[in-house]
């Protein structure tokens, strides 16, 4: 059985994904966590695989988690630059062949290339060297010098492009509002609401014919109308085929579901041209036109976020990023079973540690990074620490245990304290308490590992998580 995913299904999953993430009753968290080395080079896994184990190790190492505000579709991004062959938009071209028929200029705004520039003499595609900013943002396409065809679709406001774009991908999105618009989203909206589904913005090529001694004569065959095409003859061949812009303007036609082309005269045979039919009318919704299938996640991760649920400072890392729905408060935090709400909460495990008899004991010189331990004999108690505040007698801190460590748990009042890295560092535990949030709680959608990011207070992570359907 042959079977296709049409991009109709990936958007829609795209748009249940952001309805979901902005419904009342959801909260989604971008996660960060691992602050232990991967191993001696501490080099991130080549590899990462979707099953029980990876999601566990995830919840193990979590550190902390900030709700997620910001999400848009995306599509890839190209980059306008003079000198560069542009593909024409093409209706058998799938998001995954996403090619570069649309671009991003210098200006922000984003065109669609409807047809190349050719040379008169050889019917040779041109490069082009016009930037489409020249066309200005009418919602009529226009011809450059250089022969391309543009038509504005949108610009780019410097918000989301903040939020959404990077070096691969821009924000896309249809602008559903009907008053209140910015001037940017409402130059937009005009677009799409000039636009006219079952529009013919083009036609390829399939057999160019010979023996043609001048051009033939083009119709439009179909359910819709007023769609005009002509033909250019090089050598005896039909080189190419276009809207019939010879009476300025450009006649798409509209209405067309389906159509057929035929040709006539100029004392040839053989030509083959199959319309490009834009659905729903380039520019009605510029997730189609850009072909976009693809989701960001953005969240900024500023210092310490919060009241300081973001680690800060020496051996303050993180080396996995990772999504939760719905997290829940631990069950020693509330009495039902409650949904963590807060802007960003920790999901390290907290020790108050008090000063044992011993001299020498100094609780502050516990360094982030080490692994401290309880218990003469083995099995022993240990865990990473994350934090540690205080002073040489007493302190908090916070920890982790993952399957370097084990999970056997710290005993209230029990042996001592140990310091793997100064074991003259003893206390007693004065309480083990669980995180703000339960980080075995929650669905996990994502998960991402990467090398080392060191925080410091003055820092800020822009994290930006991209799911290509």
């Amino acid at each position: 059985m042959v079977a296709i995913v049409t991009t109709d299904t990936k958007q829609l999953v795209v748009e249940k994904l952001i309805e979901d993430l902005q419904a009342d009753s959801n909260n989604y968290y971008l996660g960060i966590g691992k602050s232990d080395a991967w191993n001696e080079t501490d080099t991130a896994p080549t590899s990462i695989t979707d099953i029980e184990t990876t999601n566990r190790d995830f919840r193990d190492n979590l550190q902390s988690i900030q709700k997620i505000a910001s999400v848009s579709f995306v599509a890839k991004r190209y980059n306008w630059l003079s000198g560069t062959i542009y593909q024409p938009y093409r209706d058998n071209q799938t998001s995954a062949q996403n090619g570069q028929y649309y671009v991003i200029t210098e200006s922000n705004r984003v065109y669609i290339c409807l047809r190349q520039g050719k040379n008169a003499l050889t019917g040779d595609t041109n490069t082009s060297t016009v930037n489409p900013d020249t066309t200005g943002t009418t919602a009529s396409p226009v011809k450059t010098s250089d022969g391309y065809v543009w038509k504005f679709l949108f610009t780019q406001s410097a918000t989301r492009l903040s939020a959404f774009a990077t070096s691969n991908f821009i924000p896309v999105e249809k602008v559903t509002e009907t008053s209140g618009l910015s001037n940017i989203r409402q130059s937009q909206k005009d677009i799409q609401d000039a636009a006219s589904a079952g529009q013919i913005v083009g036609y390829r090529v399939t057999s160019n014919g010979t023996g043609y001694t001048s051009a033939p004569t083009i119709t439009v065959n179909g359910n819709g109308s007023n769609a005009r095409a002509v033909a250019t003859v090089v050598g005896g061949s039909v080189v190419a085929v276009n809207v019939d812009d010879s009476a300025g303007g450009f006649p798409f036609g509209a209405g067309y579901d389906h159509a057929s082309v035929t040709s006539s005269g100029g004392g040839g045979s053989g030509l083959v041209v199959k319309p490009i039919i834009s659905k729903g009318g380039i520019g009605a919704d510029p997730r189609d036109d850009l072909k976009s299938t693809s989701i960001m996640f953005n969240s900024k991760l500023v210092g310490e976020a919060g009241s300081g649920d973001f680690l800060v400072g020496t051996g303050a890392d993180f080396r996995q990023v990772g999504i939760l729905k719905n997290p829940k408060l631990p069950a020693s935090r509330t009495s039902a079973d409650s949904d963590f709400t807060a802007t960003t909460g920790s999901a390290l495990r907290i020790l108050t540690v008090g000063s044992s008899a011993a001299p020498g004991a100094n609780l502050d010189d516990i360094a982030v990074d080490n692994v401290i331990s309880q218990g003469g004999t083995e099995p022993k108690a240990r865990a990473f620490v994350d934090k540690n505040t205080g002073t040489s007698t007493d302190a908090t801190i916070l920890y982790h245990q993952n399957e370097n460590t084990g999970f056997v748990p710290f005993t209230v009042e029990g042996d001592p304290l140990l310091d793997s890295a100064a074991p003259d560092n003893k206390g007693t535990i004065v309480s083990d308490s669980d995180a703000e949030v339960d980080p075995f709680s929650g669905d996990l959608l994502y998960v991402e590992s990467r090398a080392a990011v060191e925080r410091t207070t003055a820092g800020t992570e822009d994290i930006k998580i991209t799911i290509q359907f």
